[in-house]
């Protein structure tokens, strides 16, 4: 029995092979009235997100209230921020992997460590 192709990836391969994808393009957003600002900073922002990392994203674009798991690389806006800044951590699983429960208690030292859980939306 043969294996048959996915119709979607088949039809994307050959669209991405096309010598006219460009204009067809073109042609497209000026037939559909044009593209919004809005649009545009919606399909940079979900193409620069598929092609980047969030350390990167967070670098590159200074995204003041994300982080980056050091563990999991997963963004984040709220989680455990190791000495200031020297780690970060989404959750207690990907902390755990890193510090046990006893090593971030004595980091955290009652709350006056520079060790601790917050939020960078506040």
């Amino acid at each position: 029995m043969e294996c048959k192709k996915d119709p979607k990836e088949v039809l994307r391969q050959e669209v991405l092979a096309s010598s006219n994808l460009e204009s067809f393009f073109h042609q497209l957003i000026k037939d559909n009235g044009g593209l919004e600002a809005r649009d545009i900073q919606e399909f940079m922002a979900d193409y620069v997100i598929g092609h980047s990392t969030t350390d990167t994203l967070v670098d590159e674009l200074d995204l003041e209230h994300i982080r980056c798991c050091s563990e999991c690389g997963s963004p984040m806006y709220e989680g455990f921020c190791i000495e200031n800044g020297a780690e970060y951590y989404c959750s207690e699983e990907c902390l755990h992997k890193h510090l046990s429960e006893e090593e971030y208690n004595d980091l955290y030292d009652d709350g006056k460590g520079e060790s601790y859980w917050t939020s960078w939306l506040d």
